[in-house]
């Protein structure tokens, strides 16, 4: 059997290396039943765990931002679903995205020179 203190002591100095949070992927070990592949974010303490038993490891950059741009494209088809259930169409209208606006004109008395303005609705 494996010494308990010195696991632990392993896993808690992987824990203060690592950030908060950790994007990891999952190894396939056909011994154990593990698919591998699959990408999932979770806190440093369950990170160097899994990373001590060697089941997963970190993300890369790549893979991240594919997972994240499938997660986003995900939910924009969700988006639209959900209005064409209700009966909403959205129609792209070719040119501009949006009209661009004019700037407010401000008189010298106003405002002075360099002074931030909020607008409040």
């Amino acid at each position: 059997m494996r010494d308990l203190k010195q696991y632990w002591k392993e896993v808690r100095e992987m824990e203060r290396s690592l950030p908060p949070f950790v994007w990891l992927m999952s190894l396939e070990d056909g011994w154990r039943g593990l698919t591998g592949g699959v990408l999932t974010e979770v806190p440093a303490s369950e990170a160097a765990k899994l990373l001590h038993s060697k089941s997963h490891r970190r993300g890369t950059a790549e893979e991240i931002a594919a997972h994240m741009e499938k997660q986003s494209a995900a939910a924009r088809r969700e988006f639209h679903e959900g209005l064409r259930k209700r009966g909403i169409t959205i129609i792209p209208v070719p040119g501009n995205s949006a009209p661009e606006l004019p700037e407010p004109e401000t008189g010298a008395s106003e405002q002075p020179e360099g002074a931030r303005t909020r607008n409040v609705r």
